[in-house]
């Protein structure tokens, strides 16, 4: 599995999943995690079901992601893989 990471800009409302860790780009962007492509699918869906048009506050956007992640490592350490 090959993780990247989240970062968020409250204020443009806009989301980066980067390989890259330079911060010449994201320097508005807040670090929200790591994930995988398939969380970070979830996680866009997570948000567009709950939010859809309306503007994501950073601290919501965050716990979320937390959610997510605790729930799929849940999932992973079940299953034993």
């Amino acid at each position: 599995m090959q993780y990247k990471t989240i970062y968020f800009d409250a204020e443009k409302q806009k989301v980066r999943y980067t390989q890259s860790s330079t911060t010449d780009k994201i320097t508005n962007y807040s670090y929200i995690g790591k994930s995988t492509r398939v969380e970070f699918d979830l996680l866009i869906e997570l948000l567009w079901y709950k939010y859809e048009d309306s503007e994501i506050p950073l601290e919501d956007f965050k716990k979320i992601f937390e959610e997510l992640r605790k729930f799929c490592d849940s999932i992973k350490y079940q299953l034993n893989l």
